[in-house]
């Protein structure tokens, strides 16, 4: 059974015991109803580079379900490891992010809509704040993340966003994405997209 809940970005994040209970008592009465995607502001990629604490590319070598007895929750512990780190310092050669939901004692499993799920193996690029601090600790919740994918055509790692679509360019602060009439676009390359990074990490930021 899964119990779904939403979130807004807007709110604290910071989950007490009494609020756990009381947004899986909330989902458990949802269970009937269609769940609704997660309300989050838009992010601009501005806004992911800047306020992104630790930004990293990295292979997913580990995801640990685990129960938070201070929380009252399950939380889902995923490591990336062989880390280009662009911003901030994990401190290790790995970094393992903490996302709440999971499986709970009862048998039913927390599931937090729009948070991103992983597979084992698979490279991602990640814009990380508030880890073991907030739901989830990715910078607009999905828009935090990006896939890494080879394209064997051309001999290249390219990127799209949590949702698999293909990233093919940044323009006026945004992710410009493949248009389903348009599949010839090619995807934007990783190396790309690193370059823009670190030179938006030199730009000043929130100046009108």
């Amino acid at each position: 059974m899964f119990c779904v809940f939403t979130m807004t970005e807007r709110w604290t994040m910071r989950l007490t015991k009494m609020a756990i209970r009381f947004l899986v008592f909330i989902g458990v009465a949802m269970l009937s109803t269609p769940a609704l995607a997660t309300t989050v502001l838009e992010q601009t990629f501005p806004d992911l580079v800047h306020q992104a604490e630790v930004i990293a590319v990295g292979t997913v070598t580990g995801i640990q379900e685990q129960w938070d007895a201070a929380r009252q929750a399950p939380v889902t512990n995923v490591t990336f490891s062989q880390l280009p780190v662009l911003k901030g310092d994990p401190g290790t050669e790995s970094i393992t992010l903490e996302f709440l939901g999971g499986h709970m004692p009862d048998g039913m499993v927390l599931a937090i809509a729009g948070v991103p799920h992983f597979t084992m193996g698979e490279k991602t690029l990640v814009f990380c704040a508030g880890n073991h601090r907030d739901f989830c600790p990715l910078v607009g919740v999905w828009q935090g993340l990006l896939r890494v994918a080879f394209d064997p055509q051309r001999g290249v790692e390219t990127v799209s966003d949590n949702f698999r679509v293909p990233i093919v360019s940044v323009q006026d602060g945004r992710f410009l994405k493949q248009e389903s009439e348009s599949p010839t676009q090619e995807s934007l390359l990783l190396t790309t997209l690193l370059d823009l990074i670190q030179q938006e990490m030199r730009s000043p930021y929130g100046q009108p």
